[in-house]
């Protein structure tokens, strides 16, 4: 959703071309897009956007590894594609040893946590120039990629 502190708001989006995917319906922003669609099955073409973000969506996606493989699609080469999950991490300093607590599920459709590492090597395989940090506690796992230049489809 895009609301008055959203990314899609800020001057580095200015004069872009924005679109917001959503299963259900949501409140207009000037300037966004909203699109009715399932992010498991896009109806963009290949190679649509310079920029794809997922923030706070894929741990409610039953399927995340199908909305993954379309971000990646939709994708140009040399784009970006940035990403923020809910995620669990191992701190033995500050936890003696045990797995960091995270949120609860705070709706009935939260299925997923996943790792830094799960972050960067699974949702970013194939790409390049790959970032990835936990931050906060209970941590949410941030990360970003660029999709290899010259490349068509990223698996």
């Amino acid at each position: 959703m895009a609301g008055p502190k959203s990314l899609l708001t800020g001057p580095e989006t200015a004069g872009a071309d924005k679109f917001v995917l959503n299963i259900a319906e949501v409140k207009t922003q000037p300037g966004v897009t909203n699109v009715l669609a399932n992010a498991n099955d896009m109806p963009f073409a290949d190679a649509s956007f310079d920029l794809v973000m997922s923030v706070s969506t894929l741990e409610h996606d039953k399927h995340f590894w199908l909305s993954l493989a379309e971000m990646k699609r939709v994708l140009r080469p040399g784009g970006v594609l940035a990403i923020a999950v809910p995620g669990y991490v191992k701190d033995p300093e500050r936890d003696r040893g045990r797995w960091t607590r995270t949120y609860r599920v705070h709706f009935a459709f939260d299925y997923y946590r996943f790792s830094e590492q799960a972050v960067r090597e699974v949702f970013f395989a194939g790409m390049e120039q790959i970032g990835t940090e936990a931050i906060m506690v209970p941590p949410r796992i941030i990360g970003h990629a660029v999709k290899p230049s010259g490349l068509n489809k990223v698996a």
